[in-house]
């Protein structure tokens, strides 16, 4: 006796993740639109209900999943988003143990779920309403849930340098990016906000690396919040006359 229970997602609310095999990091998966997980579990005497999820009658767990959304290629050099990439590589390899992949999935507070899988299809289409592409996956033995990690402290970075300060001129284009201590926090979700737009204004946000452009002469200041308990940092901004 088996059942199976398929979970859908509002992926808006979700990160999806999956590692690099050779750097090891965890690269996110863009311009996915849905999402689902699904559980089959088998007892070893076919009772149901809720007996079924009593761990003394359970004789394996089976999970694999799809993960659904739109082609995303850079506009400049043609590169594929880097996430999609590494689904890419793996739905095209030959399979086996050298295979595996690891999928991470973190809900909107960032409580999040590993997944060892095999990427076992790729499929893209296209109609009137532009181009898809989808991925299945099988997964490998247990999923793991991870440590919830609090985090304690926000603030920006210049490249490798904690800045509270930061001096522009009309028209100059500064990247920065959001920092989160730990480093290894569950949730590193915020929201941002400039005191006045008129003298600066963030031009691109992209997960943690934020792009600041000067607009006019004069002090402003950029203020981030974090998602999840409230922490604030704030940056002070100069725009002045080179």
């Amino acid at each position: 006796m088996s059942r199976l229970s398929g979970c859908p997602f509002n992926i808006r609310d979700y990160s999806v993740k999956i590692k690099n095999p050779v750097t090891q990091v965890f690269e996110r998966v863009k311009g996915l639109n849905s999402m689902r997980v699904e559980l089959e579990a088998e007892t070893e005497d076919g009772r149901t209900g809720a007996a079924l999820w009593a761990e003394k009658f359970i004789k394996s767990r089976e999970v694999s999943g799809t993960l659904e959304g739109r082609p995303i290629c850079d506009r400049v050099t043609g590169a594929r988003d880097p996430g999609q990439a590494l689904l890419h590589q793996a739905a095209m390899a030959d399979g086996g143990c050298d295979n595996d992949q690891t999928l991470r999935i973190a809900d909107a507070i960032g409580r999040a779920v590993e997944y060892d899988c095999v990427v076992t299809k790729e499929q893209g289409d296209a109609d009137g309403d532009g181009e898809t592409v989808s991925w299945e996956w099988e997964g490998v033995g247990s999923p793991r849930a991870l440590p919830y990690v609090q985090a304690s402290a926000v603030g920006f970075a210049d490249g490798v340098n904690a800045v509270t300060t930061l001096t522009l001129a009309p028209g100059e284009v500064k990247a920065l990016r959001v920092t989160f201590a730990p480093e290894n926090a569950s949730n590193q979700r915020y929201g941002f906000s400039v005191a006045d737009e008129s003298v600066a204004a963030v031009t691109g946000a992209d997960e943690l690396n934020l792009t600041l452009r000067g607009v006019a002469v004069g002090t402003t200041a950029l203020t981030i919040r974090s998602m999840n308990n409230g922490l604030t940092a704030s940056l002070a901004i100069t725009v002045a006359a080179n």
